[in-house]
């Protein structure tokens, strides 16, 4: 991308929080929160989605997608870049795509995500993660997230 910079250590204000979005999957939101004490107000600096310990989407265009593609479940196309729809043990499902594997996500599953994605942004402001967006790639987030244990948090 065009002067994208990748962080390699989170600013001092900014926390990495993990929300479970369906906890038998392993299915996480990571949340980047920025902490401004000086105007009292808080920031989301970004917004992935990992399962187990793969990250998912690399940034909030990229995670916005993907809860789209959630939110429409009944609407999946073959343009869809992260799931597919797929008969699975009789049901519809989401079937979302991974590197070397996939889950599947039932429609509970997916209104579930829609409603934790938009109860997370609750309290914080949106307006700093469109310009100020924190990018990472998926070794420095892996190595942000041993660092602040919540890896260990997501692993087990």
């Amino acid at each position: 991308m065009i002067d994208e910079i990748i962080t390699e250590v989170l600013p001092n204000n900014v926390t990495l929080f993990a929300v479970s979005l369906v906890n038998d999957k392993n299915l996480w939101l990571i949340r980047a929160k920025e902490l401004d004490i000086v105007n009292k107000k808080s920031y989301v600096r970004s917004l992935l989605i990992m399962v187990g310990n793969e990250l998912i989407t690399t940034n909030y265009a990229d995670t916005k997608l993907l809860l789209a593609e959630i939110k429409l479940f009944d609407k999946g196309n073959k343009q869809n870049k992260y799931t597919t729809l797929e008969k699975f043990d009789g049901d519809i499902n989401l079937k979302l795509h991974m590197t070397n594997a996939h889950i599947y996500i039932s429609k509970a599953e997916a209104h579930t995500i829609s409603d934790i994605y938009f109860e997370s942004r609750s309290g914080v402001s949106m307006a700093r993660i469109l310009e100020y967006e924190l990018k990472f790639t998926a070794e420095t987030l892996t190595r942000l997230l041993h660092k602040s244990k919540l890896l260990d948090k997501i692993e087990t």
